[in-house]
Parts: C-alpha cells; structure tokens; sequence
C-alpha cells in the first residue's frame, strides 16, 4: 500500500515540537558561526599576521576611479538592495566592535584571536545543543512508532496475521525501525546542521567575490549528479536488501520451531541449503549496496580535487595579476575548503535517507492496513451473560473460498455444545467468529440478543475463555503464565487455578515451583503439562462462555484422562462450546451439532445421533471400531 512518507513521519515529528525549535535554533548558531569564523580569517592574515594591507577587502580589487572610490561591482549592488551581502555585514560588525571597545592597532593582535575563540566555542556549544536535541527527536520518534507499529500489529484481526507471515511482521516491526532510527540519528543532525551551513557559506563566497564565486559553482551540477544517480540506486538496493532480510528471519523462525519436524525428516541439510541460498541472495543485495556506498565518496572527492586544482590555478594567475589580495583570497579559499565538508556529509545523507526512506515505505504501509475488526463508535453496555448466544443466517470465507455457509446455531447458558465433523467443515472457523478473530460476511452473531459487533472488543472478549490445541505460553515463570497480564493476583488464588487443573502437583516439583521459568512457548513442559497450565488460565479468568477447541487432540491416553478432569472443572457452572475430533471426550455433552461442507448435518445427543445414523454414526464407528 503507498502512503505518503512526509505525512507519516509528521504525524510523530509533532510531538517534539519544542525540540525542534530549539535544534532549530542551534543549527542557525553553528551556521552563523562558522561564517563567522571565517569571515576572521580576512583580519587574522591582515591585521594580525599583516600579510596584506589591513584594510577589509570584501570584493575583487577593481581599478579605482578618478575620485578614487572603487566602482560598484556588477551583482553588489543586489546584495546590497536585499541585506544579503553577508561578507560586508561581517566586516561591519567587525569594525564595529573594534571601534566601541577602542581597539587599537597594538591591542588587535589578542583582540581578533579572541574574537576566534568566542566564535569557535559558540560554534561548538551549538553543535552540542543542535546534536542532542536532534538525538533526542530521533529517537523519541523512533521509539513512539515502534511502539505504534507493535500495538498496530497486536490489535490487527486474524486474517491480517494469516497474511503476513510472522518473520515479515518481525522484520518490519525490529529491522526496519532500526534502519530508520540509525538514519535520523546518525543523519538527521548532518541534514539539519550542514544545510544552513552549505547557504550561509555559499552566500558568503559569492558576497566576497561575484565572479570567482560563480566560477566555483559551476561545477556544482557535476557533484550533483553523481549523488542523485547514487541515491537513486541505493533506495533501490535497501528496499531489495531489507525484504531479503525478511526472508531470512521467516526462514529462521519456521527452522527453529519446527525443529522437531526438520529432525524427524531428516532435512537439516535442507533446511541448511534453503538458508544459505536466502543469505546469499542477501549478500548480492548488501555488497551492490555497500559499492554505492563506498563508491559514491571516491567519486565526489575525485570531482572534487579537479575542481580545486582548476581553481588555484585561477586564482594565482588573479594574485599576479593583482586583481585581489591574499587575505581576501584566503578568507574565499578557506570558505569554499569549508563548504566540502558539509557537502560530503549531505552526500552520505542522501544515501543513508535513501535506505531510511526505504523502510519508512514499508513501516508506514503496515501501519496503514485498516483493521477489519471495527469497534463500535458508541459501544452499546455488555453485561453477564444470562442468556444465549446465536449465530444467525451466518456465512464466512477465506477469500473466495466459502467455509460457513447460512448457519443458524444457537447456546442455552450453562449448555454444553459440541461440533464434530470432517477437516474443513467450518468448526474451528465458528469458534473464530465468536470471540470476533474474524467477522462474518453474512448474518451475525447475537449475545443476549445484541449484536456482538455493537459491543466493546474489551467487554465481548471477557465473557470468554478459550482453550486451543496449539497452547499459547510465554517464557515467563509458571505464576505469569497462569495469571497472564495480572501481575496482582495473589499467589494462593493461583494455586487454586493449577490445583483445579490438576497442574499443582507437577508444578511444586519443579526448582522454584511457580517462579519457574518455562521456556519458550514451554518448551521445557510436556504436552499434557502444557495444556493444564492453559486450562488453569481460562480457570482464573473465570468467564462465563467457554470454547474448547481440539483441546486434547495432540495428548497421550495418559495425560488426556488428567486434561479431560481440568476440562471437567472448568465447564463446570460454564456455556461451553467445544471442537472435537475424539468422540470420546464428547459424549456427554448436552447437545452434538455435526458440521458438514459448512453447514449443519444433524444435531443431537450422542445417544440420539447414533440412533439417527448418518455422518455422526459413521465418525463414531470409524473410531471405535465397532
């Protein structure tokens, strides 16, 4: 999705406003007194060193005329009009201050060095200011929108996470932000700062000397070319270079949690081959990139030297010929030795803000997704469940391929209701709209009677509890697994939850009991161990509607008989709806509804279904054997 870069980066860039005045501020100090500090090289090698006569020669020495006044130069007299001519203005305010403080001849020589020296520690103190505030900016901005970017992508539906793969997410969310925060950090100062610097001295050469002035500036075109072409290209190579990094961490993060899976079939070799080949793709990409890079500044000093060798050559032809003196030359000289530096670093800054714009592109199209789980503008108030929940002519698919297709269901409080069927029937897909990870396309879904579309994501989502095959845990301690995001939860209301889920036993055997860490996603628990401390997390949140998706389906006979007893608990009192494809964790459910292409089959109580036939008897059959 294209948005507009400028836009996005203002929206943050708004909440450091005061920041950026006082950058501001210090950038028009520092450029003001590096002018300035050059402008005290005319009286430095005049009247201190007295290498010339001490009298300020702002222009090229023409012939005086009969009266013996300099004529006016050709451009002068628009410097003049417009208060632009800022090497005259130096030189005022020079002699100015010598004159109100009664600067003699014999005391210049301490008074102009120190003039350099204020100029120089002004010059520095600005820098310090104008260095931190921009820091400051950089980082507070990089920071808010990284922090943007990661609720942006927490709150988005599911059918934007099944579409962008998480290795994507990650490389946007923590590779790109740091591209970005490297650049204005590193970069931004050197944009700011050697701007004004690059006008003021580029004004100051062209008031000291109209024609020798736009002599150099003719071959301003020629640098500028070469830096264009350059930024052009490395935009190209680290938009190219930063989804190749993307590729990378996708591929890391299927190896590492499908390790298992990679051992099994033995495709490590695979798996190794697929990697390299990614990396090397990326490596092509970063060493075009670092050529540009490194290319770029050989190129520019190159053009550079002729320049300067064609300009002493110029300029020592006009010393003989008596055209200008040397302090004035020198004062030209040193301004335009000067004005390479803040051009080299605007040359390194247009290829770092290149690749920045890079990934600011790619950051801003992600933020820009709209989310199509839409909260109510006037949530309507959600109070405890009582009564039913309905699905109502409801219809849903996966792009152009239909799943649910004009379902009609509806849950008593305190029923039990399990949905059986084939893969790909609509099960898992229903438990879905329910919570809102995804919205119909048709129909609605009702409780109590109100839309749940009408109410808060907030208040919905705390009427239920939700246990899922693939368990979700983080690597925390046991305590704030079970009490996830409720840190003020005594410690004994959660060991009521794990004892009701049979979890207590094994977790006071562990080294530190309920401060023990368990690894990433558990790792260092069993499946069944796993699921317990799942069970006793829906037990604490303590919801009134509860689904129970496949919740056994990955266990052995064991640890599903300790996994069936939580799962007892835990309904207990509850609305429950639950996925199965064991029909044996089921059977005593207050309703069975057979899901079949999307739509419902039979329902019943298992002893009504088998009596029926059908789907159900068939699936029962198959699994017993009988």
């Amino acid at each position: 999705m294209k948005v507009s870069t400028s836009r996005f980066l203002t929206h943050y860039l708004r909440l450091y406003s005061h920041w950026v005045v006082l950058a501001l501020a210090a950038v028009l100090v520092y450029a003001l007194s590096s002018t300035g500090m050059v402008a005290l090289m005319e009286p430095v090698f005049g009247e201190v060193l007295q290498a010339a006569d001490a009298t300020p020669t702002p222009f090229r020495l023409s012939p005086p005329s009969e009266d013996g006044e300099r004529p006016k130069r050709r451009g002068e007299e628009f410097f003049d009009r417009f208060d632009l001519n800022l090497d005259k203005t130096l030189m005022q305010s020079y002699r100015s201050l010598r004159e109100r403080w009664g600067i003699d001849e014999s005391e210049v020589i301490w008074f102009v060095p120190l003039l350099l020296l204020v100029m120089l520690l002004l010059r520095s103190l600005a820098s310090f200011v104008s260095g931190y505030a921009f820091q400051h900016i950089g980082l507070g901005m990089t920071t808010d929108m990284r922090n943007d970017m990661f609720a942006r992508v927490v709150d988005q539906s599911s059918r934007f996470h099944e579409e962008h793969p998480s290795g994507e997410l990650m490389s946007r969310v923590v590779s790109d932000v740091t591209v970005l925060q490297n650049a204005v950090t590193s970069r931004l100062l050197d944009l700011f700062q050697q701007t004004p610097t690059l006008i003021a001295l580029l004004l100051f050469i062209l008031t000291i000397d109209l024609e020798l002035a736009l002599i150099v500036l003719v071959a301003i075109p020629v640098f500028v070319y070469p830096i264009a072409r350059f930024g052009k290209g490395m935009w190209k190579t680290s938009h190219r270079s930063q989804e190749r990094l993307a590729d990378l961490t996708q591929l890391l993060g299927e190896a590492t949690r499908g390790h298992r899976v990679v051992k099994a079939f033995g495709m490590e070799e695979f798996e190794q081959r697929r990697f390299r080949e990614a990396t090397l793709r990326h490596l092509r990409v970063k060493l075009r990139q670092q050529v540009l890079t490194y290319l770029s500044g050989p190129v520019v000093e190159a053009l550079a030297a002729v320049g300067a060798a064609a300009f002493l050559v110029y300029a020592g032809n006009a010393i003989r010929a008596n055209e200008i003196s040397a302090p004035v030359l020198i004062k030209f000289l040193l301004a335009v030795v000067m004005m390479y530096d803040p051009i080299r670093k605007l040359n390194k800054v247009n290829l770092v803000l290149q690749e920045a714009r890079a990934a600011v592109q790619r950051i801003a199209s992600v933020m820009a997704i709209p989310n199509d789980i839409v909260e109510a503008e006037a949530p309507v108030p959600l109070e405890e469940f009582h009564d039913k929940v309905a699905f109502e002519r409801v219809s849903f698919g996966y792009g152009a391929t239909p799943v649910v297709c004009g379902l009609d269901l509806e849950i008593r409080v305190g029923e039990v209701v399990a949905m059986v069927g084939p893969s790909g029937a609509g099960k898992s897909t229903i438990a879905a709209l329910l919570p809102r990870f995804f919205d119909p396309d048709e129909g609605r879904i009702t409780l109590d009677g109100i839309d749940i579309r009408r109410v808060s994501l907030r208040d919905l989502r705390s009427q239920i509890g939700l246990v899922t095959q693939d368990t979700v845990l983080f690597d925390d301690t046991v305590r704030n697994n079970i009490a996830y995001g409720r840190s003020d939860l005594p410690l004994e209301q959660v060991r009521e939850a794990a004892a009701a889920a049979y979890a207590d036993e094994f977790i006071s055997r562990m080294p530190q009991g309920y401060d023990t860490r368990i690894g990433e996603a558990g790792v260092k628990l069993s499946g069944g161990q796993r699921q317990r401390l799942s069970i006793a997390r829906a037990l604490l949140k303590n919801a009134p509607i509860l689904i129970l998706d496949e919740a056994t389906s990955h266990l052995d006979s064991e640890s599903e008989a300790l996994v069936q007893k939580a799962l007892y608990n835990l309904m207990r009192g509850r609305t429950a709806l639950i996925i199965a494809h064991r029909l044996s964790t089921i059977t005593s459910a207050d309703r069975i509804v057979v899901m079949e292409d999307g739509v419902i089959s039979q329902q019943g109580t298992h002893e009504e279904l088998l009596a029926e036939g059908g789907t159900y008897k068939r699936l029962y059959d198959l699994q017993f054997q009988v």
